[in-house]
């Protein structure tokens, strides 16, 4: 099983191929929100570098959002142009969930005492994006998804984890942004205070491929697969959208 992974939802296009085991290569790449003229390069690189032709691949995975509206749209597009001319399997994931698995990859000994995990990403305009995950403790830290991807004012992600009032790690660029206004909330920690690890083998504070491609590949091997065309996870207007209706 090759499964390659392409993740532009944030201001950072990654790319990897691997399997559920073990990522064979990976690419990232600070676009500054180039992700037209970036995407296209970093896998043709990938994949030569590896030595395998699209082809060969057993799959394709995609983050569907929520996240950077014109990012997203060039990584679903890509995708979905590769899927069809190889022919092969198009898997979708939303970006919170592959946020939040990240920390599996990069700080698993910080959630010893935690009992959830709160992936947040900033969505602009003083909101947010989050969700929620329980950590499984007697299954090795594995997360179970207890509150589905929304969007809101900082206000209500506060109201949202005080009213749970659990032992939380929160992580994201929302989290790094507001971490002021989340720290008062009792029990919480930003991914990587506690060890006091800032750099990481990439940013954990962002979705990525390699994650996108572990998450997928356990998809793939269970054969749940999408049967309809995957569609972007939005949870609110575009930013233009909201511009013109306000004007």
């Amino acid at each position: 099983m090759k499964i390659l992974g392409i993740d532009t939802s944030s201001e950072q296009v990654s790319v990897a191929v691997g399997d559920d085991e073990s990522i064979s290569a990976s690419f990232q790449l600070a676009s500054d929100r180039r992700h037209v003229e970036s995407l296209i390069p970093a896998i043709e690189l990938l994949l030569r570098n590896i030595g395998i032709s699209i082809h060969e691949l057993s799959a394709i995975a995609v983050d569907l959002g929520p996240g950077l509206f014109t990012g997203m749209r060039v990584g679903i597009t890509t995708a979905s142009t590769l899927s069809d001319i190889a022919e092969l399997p198009l898997i979708g994931l939303d970006s919170l969930q592959v946020l939040a698995h990240g920390v599996e990859r990069v700080a698993l000994q910080e959630l010893d005492d935690a009992e959830i995990v709160v992936p947040i990403l900033d969505a602009r305009r003083n909101q947010v994006y989050w969700s929620m995950h329980r950590i499984d403790h007697s299954s090795g830290g594995a997360l179970e998804e207890i509150r589905e991807p929304r969007v809101g004012e900082v206000e209500e992600l506060i109201e949202d984890l005080l009213d749970r009032s659990q032992r939380s790690v929160v992580l994201g660029t929302g989290a790094v942004k507001y971490i002021e206004s989340l720290i008062e909330i009792p029990d919480l920690a930003l991914l990587g205070e506690r060890s006091g690890v800032r750099n990481f083998a990439f940013n954990a504070h962002l979705p990525h491929a390699s994650t996108l491609v572990s998450l997928a590949a356990k998809k793939y091997a269970a054969g749940r697969l999408e049967g309809s065309p995957i569609a972007p996870i939005y949870l609110r207007a575009p930013d233009a959208e909201i511009q013109w209706l306000t004007r």
